[in-house]
């Protein structure tokens, strides 16, 4: 096999400047190697300019930057755990009391309910019995109260 042509870089340089010379051209006509390095070397030309990739890569500086703040979020995260837990675990109990309070006392929160009309209001106002215990007005209010404070915890810790 030979090394190829000793024109090979003239051609090369003739199609990359359009800078043909008639001696160049009469040497390609009858060089078969020198006649594909002239078919394809506008093709590597464009090839050449071609980025080698789709996506350039970020400057490292700012790869670092990322991967510190990236591992600074996930150590908070990891420091966070137990009270997110935590947090979890409130927002199970305050379910399963409003649920075990709406259960146990169902029958009387729906007297109660219904009897916010003009007429139970008179009969109450008769000196009839309260509808809804002392117990049941307290458990709603410590259920209502630790609501209130998990929600406010959930909203101010995300600020």
């Amino acid at each position: 096999m030979n090394d190829g042509c000793r024109y090979d870089a003239d051609v090369i340089r003739a199609v990359r400047d359009d800078a043909w010379t008639e001696s160049l051209r009469t040497h390609v006509a009858g060089c078969e190697e020198c006649e594909a390095t002239a078919a394809i070397a506008p093709w590597m030309t464009r090839f050449e300019q071609l980025s080698d990739r789709e996506h350039i890569l970020p400057d490292p500086q700012v790869v670092w930057l990322k991967a510190q703040i990236l591992r600074g979020t996930a150590d908070a995260a990891r420091a966070t755990r137990p009270l997110t837990i935590v947090q979890m675990a409130a927002y199970f109990v305050v379910a399963g009391g409003w649920a075990a309070m709406l259960t146990w006392k169902w029958d009387v929160l729906e007297r109660w309910i219904a009897s916010f009309t003009p007429t139970q209001f008179v009969v109450q106002a008769s000196g009839r019995d309260m509808t809804l215990s002392l117990t049941s007005m307290t458990v709603m209010f410590v259920l209502a109260s630790v609501t209130v404070m998990v929600a406010l915890h959930t909203i101010l810790a995300e600020e």
